[in-house]
């Protein structure tokens, strides 16, 4: 049972390195935002998730909505009505181009 265990764990230890790898450049980040409608719930999220990565590229998220240096992928946004508003909950993967 023990033998088993180990090997169980180190399978999970190579497979966390190997996906470490493949995800070299990249970090994921999640926000949740509260506005008016789902769109700029969506939006002030994704500000939020900028911020996150770095404050350096917020003011040119703000200029043109574009993260400059940064693929973002995987971007997902989970929204429902909260009251009079609207709560979004995101999460994007960046990476560095």
């Amino acid at each position: 049972m023990k033998a088993k265990i180990v090997a169980c764990a180190i399978a999970a230890a190579v497979v966390s390195l190997g996906a470490g790898a493949a995800n070299a450049g990249c970090v994921t980040k999640g926000a949740v935002a509260t506005s008016t409608s789902a769109d700029s719930a969506r939006w002030f999220a994704m500000e939020t998730m900028v911020q996150n990565v770095s404050w350096g590229l917020w003011p040119g998220f703000l200029a043109n909505g574009q993260v400059s240096g940064y693929k973002v992928i995987n971007k997902k946004y989970r929204c429902s009505p909260n009251g009079g508003m609207v709560t979004c909950h995101g999460r994007a993967t960046f990476c560095k181009l």
